[in-house]
This record gives structure tokens, sequence and C-alpha cells, in this order.
């Protein structure tokens, strides 16, 4: 199960965007491509703490140790992209795999759901809405992803809009700490896990 991010850590710095998985060939003849793009994409960021207090270092150590390297995953959320506006219990009605849209249903009949860049999460899996998108009728809206769908997502699945965060891993099994006589810093970097 994925730990939940200390709320009281937050960067001084992130470095945020996606892996894509595409396959390109080019041809030793003409020099012409032909790409070709899988479900598999994945956000990586790296996270840079300029400043921690003392209490915030022991809090970092200790949260890093309990992931344990690569093994154990967490839910990281996204800082600038929380929601404060509710538009109704928001869930899945198809997502079906290797799809770039989902529709969702509970919305505000009728009214506007999402803005360009606003971040969605379903089941461990965070995406990002590339058009505007607005509530028809029956309060479905048809929202178009940054990303496939690696696989078919649950019908009633929860979609978490509000407070959107992405099931992260580390990297690397290791990490280091530069500690300072009154203050620390680090920087680290995650993958999301699946």
């Amino acid at each position: 199960m994925a730990l939940t991010w200390p709320a009281s850590l937050r960067p001084s710095e992130m470095t945020w965007g996606i892996v894509n998985n595409s396959r390109a060939f080019t041809s030793t003849l003409s020099n012409a491509q032909q790409i070709i793009g899988y479900p598999g994409a994945y956000w990586q960021c790296t996270l840079t703490f300029g400043l921690l207090t003392r209490a915030q270092e022991r809090e970092l150590s200790a949260f890093l140790g309990r992931l344990d390297g690569m093994f154990g995953t967490f839910n990281l959320p996204a800082f600038t992209r929380l929601r404060t506006n509710s538009i109704g219990a928001l869930t899945v009605v198809t997502g079906t795999a290797q799809a770039r849209s989902i529709v969702i249903g509970g919305a505000t009949a009728n009214a506007p759901a999402f803005s360009i860049g606003d971040y969605i999460t379903i089941a461990g899996e965070m995406f990002e809405v590339t058009d505007p998108a607005s509530a028809n009728a029956q309060g479905r809206v048809t929202v178009l992803l940054n990303k496939r769908i690696r696989k078919t997502l649950a019908a009633g699945a929860a979609v978490e809009y509000l407070n959107p965060y992405s099931e992260m891993r580390m990297t690397s099994d290791t990490w280091a700490m530069s500690i300072k006589p009154v203050v620390s810093n680090g920087s680290y970097q995650f993958r999301e896990a699946f």
C-alpha cells in the first residue's frame, strides 16, 4: 500500500514531467521516420529541498527510510494543481486501455467541469486534462488526457480531482542528504509506480 506524503514537507524546487513510450524506425535509405506510440507513459520528478530544519530533516529521512529504496511507493500530491471548487462525486463511466480520453460521470449537469492543465487521479494513476471539458445534461464529461490509459479503468472507480496525486517510487535504491550545522538539503528523484 502506498504511503502518504508528509504534509509538512514541501520542496523548494520541483522538476516534473512525462516519459512517453514511443519507438522510432528511421529508414537507412531516405532518413524517413515511422513512430509508434504505446501505453506505458509515466510521470517522473525531482524534488529539491533547499533548507530543511532539523525536524524536517528527521521527517524526510524517516520517510525515505520507510520507502525502502525503489521497493516502496507513496502518493505524491500535485502541489501546484489543487482545486477548491467541487463539481460533484465523480466516477469512471468508461476508460479503455490505450485510449487518450475517458468518460466521467457525476458532474454538475450542463456546467464546465475541467480546464486545461487540471490533474485527475484514478486508482493511483494521474492524468492531465489537455482540453476544456463540460458536463452534458446527464452529468457526463468526456475528458481528453495527456497520456494513454495503461489498463482499462473499472467503471465506478472514484476520480480524485480536488487533491490529485501520483503514486511514485524512488528511481534508485540510494539517497543522501547534505547536512550543515543548522540546516540540511537534498534532491531526490522519483518515477510513477506501476
